[in-house]
């Protein structure tokens, strides 16, 4: 049992999900325009209903093709046996999408927005400073 949570609970795993988590969240954010005045979605590929169908699989896809990836880091209890390769990322999955639902439904519920461009033009202002 003790080599299990060594492979569930380690960096490895924070590591991938936190990849599919990032890049999920800058597909969605560039993905969609906003109008600038109201902040409602006007369009983008993101709000496409094909992107939107296949959006609880996309967390899947990626973090099984982060997997495959030379040089990616993987605990050594997965190894090289496909089958171990591909549990790891479903889980890793699992754990970036169940993170992004709790962040989504906190912030909901406070009613806080985060815009995409406003963090990036305050990142700008930092670097200047």
């Amino acid at each position: 049992m003790d080599k299990i949570t060594d492979v569930l609970i380690n960096w490895q795993v924070l590591l991938i999900s936190f990849a599919v988590f990032a890049v999920l969240g800058v597909l969605r954010a560039v993905g969609t325009k906003k109008d600038p005045k109201t902040g409602a979605a006007l369009g983008g590929f993101a709000e496409n209903t094909w992107f939107k169908r296949f959006l609880p699989i996309y967390p899947y896809l990626l973090s099984v093709g982060l997997v495959f990836i030379p040089g990616v880091p993987l605990p050594e209890l997965v190894g090289t046996a496909l089958a171990v390769k591909i549990l790891f990322a479903i889980y890793a999955a699992w754990l970036s999408d169940k993170v992004y639902q709790i962040i989504k439904k906190y912030l909901d519920e406070r009613g806080i927005h985060i815009e995409a461009k406003a963090l990036a033009e305050d990142l700008k202002e930092e670097v200047k400073k």
